[in-house]
């Protein structure tokens, strides 16, 4: 073979090349390259990478905070930054001085007023029935909807604010908590203060009904799927925190241990707690998942909504009932939700120990009498939170 004959022989190949990429830049310029790329399959879509998930499960943190809190704010964002959850927004808290509260507070008052009767008895039942949906434990978008298809529709007390307040004046004396579906009990100046259905309550509990509304509506336009199939691990998982928390430096390592024991069709995970032996349920097990540091329980009566997360269809269930009107702001959110787990209303479950508490190092703007004395600890929190419940 002559030395120009190998000279072609390597060439060749270069120049086939160059000719194909010439020839797709000139298809592409003369608009030819989507049937090109169509027959070679080039037109698919660009898919970019799905971003890491918080904490290994968490796709979106909402944080629950009035604006005015800097100082909370300021923590939190260290939390954030400290965890590297990236995905995280502010949920605006309701102030308990606004209108809004007083116009809920006259709603609540006109699902009493007709039978609220102590007459005869110092505790009565009023009528009461959760509505049709509440009652499905396989939640679906509103395919019926002429709006969106793809949405979970405003009802119940959610509707409240946009409509006329009722014209029923609020009891000279303190509005009483409902507890049960609606069971009230007279009013008494001797009942612990918990009891009392407050303004602050009342802002509290409209922070995070609404918080839980953004959930379901940003999934809703996300086109995330509600079903749940068994032996599948649920994904879009929201989280919802309070902004006086403080977390296990290592909470990610922990939860991805715990998380595969989840049952398929949950709807609610405590990463925090109060006031209740959640320890009551036997513990879930899995023969293949040995927990080194924390256990999984069935939610017995967790109080405290600092730190919880949704599955997609827990979030619309969970909505489903505390927009009930006559269960609606009748009570403070977390009993609100402690009763609905007590009456296995909803699917729920509990880190035990919790890997998530509140700190209770600045001033509550829920609670007029004191803070709770219910001490929490955690090994190592982000915020220097140790086992003895202090900072340091």
């Amino acid at each position: 073979m002559t030395a120009m004959s190998r000279r072609l022989l390597v060439l060749t190949p270069v120049l086939v090349l160059t000719t194909f990429v010439l020839y797709l830049y000139t298809s592409h310029e003369l608009g030819h390259f989507s049937a090109l790329s169509t027959f070679y399959n080039f037109s698919s879509a660009y898919t970019p990478p799905t971003p890491p998930l918080d904490l290994g499960f968490i796709s979106k943190t909402y944080v629950i905070s009035l604006p005015h809190r800097t100082d909370r704010r300021n923590d939190i964002v260290r939390l954030m930054n400290g965890l590297q959850i990236s995905n995280w927004v502010y949920h605006d808290g309701t102030y308990a001085n606004t209108s809004i509260v007083q116009d809920l507070l006259h709603n609540v008052q006109a699902q009493r007023v007709e039978n609220e009767d102590y007459s005869l008895q110092d505790t009565i039942h009023l009528p009461f029935s959760w509505p049709a949906d509440a009652n499905n434990k396989f939640p679906s978008y509103d395919s019926n909807s002429s709006s969106d298809p793809n949405s979970i529709a405003l009802a119940g007390a959610e509707l409240w604010l946009s409509q006329p307040t009722p014209d029923v004046p609020l009891p000279k004396t303190s509005m009483i908590c409902a507890e049960d579906n609606f069971r009230l009990t007279k009013y008494s100046a001797e009942m612990p203060q918990w009891r009392y259905l407050t303004p602050e309550r009342v802002a509290a509990f409209h922070s995070h009904l609404t918080a839980i509304r953004r959930v379901v509506d940003d999934n809703a336009r996300a086109g995330v799927d509600l079903s749940r199939v068994e032996g599948k691990i649920q994904e879009n998982i929201a989280l919802i925190l309070e902004d006086d928390v403080d977390m296990e430096v290592d909470i990610k390592e922990r939860m991805s241990v715990l998380l595969p024991m989840l049952p398929y069709d949950w709807d609610m995970l405590f990463l925090g707690f109060c006031w209740s032996k959640e320890t009551i349920h036997p513990v879930v097990e899995d023969p293949y998942i040995i927990p080194k540091k924390n256990l999984l329980y069935p939610s017995f009566q967790p109080r405290c909504l600092h730190a919880y997360a949704l599955s997609p269809a827990g979030a619309v269930r969970l909505l489903m009932h505390l927009r009930n009107e006559a269960f609606a702001y009748g009570r403070s959110v977390d009993l609100a939700t402690e009763w609905l787990i007590w009456d296995q209303r909803v699917n729920s479950f509990t880190v035990v120990p919790p890997v998530t508490i509140q700190r209770k190092v600045t001033k509550t703007d829920i609670t007029l009498f004191g803070g709770a004395l219910w001490k929490e600890k955690l090994e190592e929190g982000v915020l220097g939170t140790k086992q003895s419940g202090d900072e340091v």
